[in-house]
């Protein structure tokens, strides 16, 4: 199918480009024929009148048709041939072949219209070897066929970076329709981390102090019946578990509080929220840690907080698994790159025997990666255990 009158790129400017190359023809003409007159006058101002009207009504007469396109073409071509044999040595009659050139390429597709091109050139050149005979009508063909070669090449190109915007804007719609894709992508990740975090929390609480809490109830009533039956050195050994237990406790809540992100993290840097955490729950809970806490430039937030949850994960892991009484937190930069390394004297364990995901070390190893920085664990039974971890700023 041809291309519609609305879908052409430039139609308005190209209908009044033609129009003035058509005005401009019959204005030359009737000053020819009010100089020298002619028989034959009225036939040609009458060509002159039907090929400017049909060239107007163009758009309504092809409708959007390939073979109305082609009778379109073909009667226009005819009239202007006519009009040039019946004056001899007038070669501006072939002026008006140059509207039909353009309308060819946008009407027809590529190939039919540079086949009309190539008629158009032959006509035209038909023309003007009638009028003026071999080989005086040489420059004048040469000249028109340059004109409509450069017609069809312009409008050639005018659909070209036509075709380039509406690709260009059908891409950008495409990459706006990814882009809100992703966000709802990226918004949907957010609830379902938000929702794993809850549920481990939950567990956690359920695990750790729910049932900490129920057993602190049960010694409770324990104590009271012993009590009530005069036991008072069973009443003591109650008390004594319920403060143990209560301790804790305390301890596993503080831990739980921490596995939030502390405001502080924010406003003061990692090695301030180091130092509060540790403050909060380490040096509360009675275990002994030596500091070395480097003041460090702004760090990238995604990559403070992957070291934050790093050095959370191998605390908790000293005072829940390895029970240790001493730990020892080192942060500093060294180079392009940010050093942490914790060591604890508690239980150890055998790195190679550690099942895939128990005690954080996997999710260590994966935030590590993350951050494409360097992770080390050394431990050994009864020997306490030393995380190392390096990554570039």
């Amino acid at each position: 199918m041809s291309e519609s009158w609305k879908q052409r790129p430039g139609a308005a400017y190209f209908l009044l480009i033609s129009t003035c190359i058509w005005a401009a023809v019959s204005l030359r003409w009737i000053s020819e024929f009010i100089e020298q007159g002619h028989p034959l006058t009225w036939a040609i101002s009458l060509i002159l009148l039907l090929y400017g009207l049909l060239l107007g009504l163009e758009p309504l007469l092809t409708r959007g048709s390939t073979l109305r396109a082609h009778l379109y073409l073909a009667f226009q071509t005819s009239l202007i041939f006519l009009a040039s044999l019946l004056h001899y040595e007038l070669d501006f009659f072939a002026l008006l072949f140059l509207p039909l050139c353009g309308q060819a390429i946008y009407l027809l597709p590529r190939q039919q219209g540079l086949v009309w091109l190539g008629i158009l050139i032959a006509v035209s050149a038909a023309g003007l070897a009638i009028q003026f005979g071999l080989p005086e009508a040489i420059s004048f063909i040469i000249l028109y066929s340059a004109a409509l070669v450069f017609v069809a090449v312009f409008v050639i190109m005018v659909q070209q970076a036509n075709e380039a915007r509406q690709n260009s804007e059908r891409l950008l719609q495409e990459l706006q329709a990814a882009h809100q894709e992703l966000q709802s992508y990226a918004g949907q990740a957010e609830e379902l981390a938000i929702a794993n975090e809850r549920t481990r929390l939950a567990r956690d609480l359920h695990d750790s102090v729910a049932q900490t809490l129920y057993g602190l109830t049960l010694q409770a009533e324990a104590a009271s019946r012993k009590l009530a039956a005069g036991q008072d050195e069973a009443v003591q050994a109650h008390l004594r578990a319920i403060r143990e237990d209560a301790r804790q406790t305390l301890q596993e809540t503080r831990l739980l509080i921490f596995e939030l992100r502390p405001p502080i993290l924010e406003e003061l840097g990692l090695a301030a929220a180091l130092k509060a955490r540790i403050d909060a729950v380490e040096a509360r809970g009675g275990t002994a840690v030596q500091l070395d806490l480097q003041e460090l430039p702004s760090l990238d937030p995604a990559l403070e907080m992957g070291l934050y949850r790093i050095a959370q994960e191998a605390l908790n892991n000293a005072a829940k698994h390895a029970e240790a009484t001493e730990i020892d937190v080192r942060l500093a930069q060294n180079g392009e790159s940010v050093i942490l390394a914790i060591a604890d004297n508690g239980c150890g364990f055998d790195p190679a025997a550690v099942p895939n995901g128990r005690v954080g070390l996997q999710g260590m190893a994966e935030r590590v990666a993350q951050m494409k920085g360097d992770l080390q664990i050394k431990s050994t039974p009864g020997q306490g255990t030393e995380i190392f971890v390096e990554v570039p700023l």
